[in-house]
């Protein structure tokens, strides 16, 4: 890429002291053309600390050595700099949002600037699925739903979860039964504003316009539930503790899906329970339609179904496509 700007030119005109033009000069500056290698700067992978040089010339002043320089020189999620006739773009948190991150900066060498843009994009896909059994099932638990705002998921797969034993981005958060407007952390131990009131006891199913996942998709029935369990083979991994939390794999052909085992919220006082050893997963089902609501249950040696008699507990939630 080269940088070409328009000659400036001046005139300059001589008057003599009657006040009569006696000659006139014409001067002109040519500007520094820059050039640039590459001509833009793309982070395909999305990860931290990952790193793209921006070699810059010039047509006509020769080999740059120093005066260079870039602007801003830092933003949320990248850092830039400069040595001799090269710019250092540096990335420094992961995009996990799910899109693109487009930015620029600006170079700026003897007067003349040109602006690059700079892009990270995104390797996590939210509305990314797995078929298994004619069922299309989100790869990510649910994490913020549509009644709270912006749809969110967990970010990473407890098996890419490899620096943080507990697997925290891979959590998503706890939600009640038939309730989607609010959901709870994953992490803390207790809350102080849990609401340990059973939903409405007429709901013999999750209600459409109370389920939190995003338009398109919804809360699994415990049919939905048990083709899973039928269809794939079931293999663990992590280390099944509240310090290295366990996971599920459930396999199908190349199809699989993991499950995190981040426990559940206790109905009456909201605290964290079996937190790393079990998996809670929340169907759309209701066993009696007054207070059970079937879960996905599972341990390190077992998987079932179980009917929670509270529908108040807080448990995790992994939708389905319609």
């Amino acid at each position: 890429m080269t940088f070409n700007e328009e000659t400036s030119n001046a005139t300059i005109t001589l008057k003599g002291r009657d006040g009569v033009n006696r000659a006139t000069a014409t001067v002109s500056q040519t500007p520094v053309k820059l050039t640039l290698n590459p001509a833009s700067i793309v982070f395909e992978n999305g990860q931290p600390n990952q790193t793209a040089t921006v070699t810059v010339g010039t047509t006509n002043d020769g080999t740059i050595s120093s005066g260079l320089t870039v602007s801003p020189q830092s933003k949320d999620w990248f850092i830039a700099s400069v040595s001799g006739n090269k710019v250092i773009v540096k990335t420094t948190t992961e995009n996990d949002t799910g899109v693109t991150r487009p930015d620029e900066i600006t170079i700026t060498y003897k007067g003349t600037s040109i602006k690059i843009s700079v892009k990270q994009n995104c390797d996590f896909n939210p509305n990314q699925t797995v078929n298994i059994g004619g069922v299309e099932w989100m790869r990510y638990n649910l994490a913020k739903s549509r009644l709270e705002g912006t749809t969110t998921f967990a970010t990473k797969l407890p098996s890419e979860c490899a620096d943080d034993p507990i697997k925290t981005k891979s959590h998503g958060r706890f939600y009640q039964w038939d309730i989607g407007n609010k959901s709870w952390p994953s992490t803390e131990i207790s809350v102080t504003d849990w609401d340990k009131t059973n939903p409405p006891t007429q709901n013999v199913s999750w209600l459409e316009s109370n389920d939190p996942c995003p338009l398109g998709y919804h809360v699994p029935t415990q049919e939905e539930f048990l083709s899973l369990k039928n269809n794939t083979t079931q293999t663990n991994a992590g280390g099944w503790s509240a310090s290295d939390y366990g996971y599920k794999i459930f396999k199908n052909g190349n199809a699989s899906l993991e499950l995190p085992a981040i426990g559940y919220r206790n109905d009456s006082t909201g605290s964290l329970k079996e937190q790393g050893t079990s998996g809670n997963y929340w169907t759309a089902s209701s066993y009696d339609g007054i207070k059970a609501g079937v879960v996905m249950l599972f341990y390190e040696q077992s998987i079932s179904l179980f009917n929670s008699y509270y529908k108040s507990c807080g448990r995790s939630i992994r939708c389905v496509k319609n």
